[in-house]
């Protein structure tokens, strides 16, 4: 595993100067083997699996969010704020133009003149 202790700030400061893709490739990578700790709760102790479990949501947030690059329902969350800090920018929501605006020039022409 890349962070040890299921510290979404540590995975993000070791990866966070490479490629997107090798980012969602390392994050699917690192949920996979956090999710082992959690559902192989035999082997570790009940404060390890809850670690695990917190960790491997967030690296699932942070994957969706590089993957699709979508604003959560609560912004605030850790995995977002990282993902705003170190790859994406909150973009503004396209403005609802009237029909003509968003038609192409031949289509716009055909809606002014009534054809």
């Amino acid at each position: 595993m890349i962070s040890e202790n299921c510290d979404i700030d540590e995975f993000v400061e070791r990866v966070k100067h490479m490629d997107i893709l090798d980012v969602v490739a390392l994050a699917v990578d690192e949920t996979t083997a956090a999710e082992r700790i959690f559902f192989r709760s035999h082997r570790h102790t009940h404060k390890d699996r809850l670690c695990s479990e917190q960790y491997a949501r967030q690296l699932k947030q942070l994957i969706n969010y590089l993957r699709f690059e979508i604003k959560p329902k609560r912004p605030e969350s850790k995995a977002y704020r990282l993902y705003v800090a170190n790859w994406g920018t909150v973009t503004p929501q396209p403005s609802h133009g009237s029909l003509i605006d968003t038609c192409p020039p031949t289509a716009a022409g055909l809606l002014q003149n009534g054809s």
